[in-house]
């Protein structure tokens, strides 16, 4: 079924370079099997950040967006919409649960539209037997987590690992990318394209990459950017721009505030540590720039959002 589903996305409309597919940000958040917390078995969450992806083992679990309801039962799969909805789960309830990123650079998710060409915020429930590669695809990433890790709920992306076991996880997590893009294809959604469907800029390309790859703690990479575009500042962000819709500092930006708003949910990190590791001088610093963009300090938007 697999190489059914990629045979027909190579046929499909949206063919890029793979130098394009690679300025894609695939980054696995969690992936764990077991019963749902009790303070998210009936609760209203955010499911804006992300990629979600419910396989229910037992019990059901309920859905409610607006006036719409979606209901997975034992067997199904359900994948969630980019919106707050409500969420809840019958008191036997068990799943496996992945949460992941697969971003462009312009903050884009991956497909443009859901499956069907239904609106970016519909739900899709799936049987588990229709797909099986998907089931076991996370499956075995949720064990290596458990095993290497423990903890059921989190993998957060700087818990300590060796360059061995990294690979493993790289491996493992896009084995589960490779099905879940598969599936989303043979259900009928519709990968989005660089830059909201114009051709990619190679010099672009290569900037977009480098503001992906640069760790956070080393701040802008401004004179590094320059000259992988070889273009003066006006030029790249000109350059940059046509290709993303934002300038290379709005996208690191961009990235800063997305790193910070899943580690304030998925860890216990402190803030003062947090700061530091998404480049600011002081935990102070951090807290005005965070409060400017969410309205709220770190520690109350933590307290909202924890999961």
């Amino acid at each position: 079924m697999v190489s059914a589903a990629i045979a027909s996305s190579a046929a499909g409309p949206v063919r890029l370079s793979l130098h394009e597919w690679s300025c894609l940000r695939p980054e696995l958040v969690w992936a764990y099997e077991g019963a749902p917390r009790e303070q998210s078995r009936h609760a209203t969450f955010d499911h804006r950040e992300g990629n979600f992806a419910w396989l229910i083992r037992k019990g059901e679990v309920t859905l409610r967006l607006g006036e719409r309801t979606w209901r997975a039962r034992a067997g199904q799969w359900l994948l969630l919409p980019p919106a707050i909805t409500r969420q809840d789960f019958s008191d036997d309830a068990r799943l496996l649960s992945v949460r992941f990123l697969c971003q462009w650079p312009d903050g884009g998710n991956v497909f443009a539209r859901a499956a069907g060409g239904r609106a970016a915020d519909d739900a899709a429930v799936l049987e588990a037997h229709d797909h099986p590669q998907l089931g076991r695809a996370g499956g075995r990433l949720a064990r290596l987590v458990r095993r290497h890790f423990g903890t059921p709920h989190n993998l957060h992306v700087y818990q300590q690992a060796d360059y061995a076991l990294f690979l493993q996880f790289q491996r493992a997590f896009l084995e589960w990318l490779e099905a879940w893009f598969c599936v989303r294809l043979a259900t009928g959604a519709v990968p989005a394209r660089t830059g909201g469907g114009k051709a990619g800029d190679e010099r672009a390309l290569r900037a977009a990459r480098l503001l992906n790859d640069t760790p956070l703690d080393e701040g802008f990479p401004g004179a590094a950017l320059l000259a992988a575009m070889g273009l003066g500042a006006v030029q790249a962000n000109r350059v940059f721009r046509r290709t993303f819709g934002v300038t290379p500092r709005r996208q690191w930006e961009r990235r800063r505030f997305e790193s910070a708003k899943l580690w304030l949910e998925t860890s216990a990190m402190p803030l003062k540590e947090m700061g530091a590791r998404l480049g600011f001088r002081s935990g102070a610093h951090f807290v005005v720039w965070f409060r400017a963009r969410a309205r709220t300090t770190p520690g109350r938007w933590r307290a909202r959002r924890r999961i």
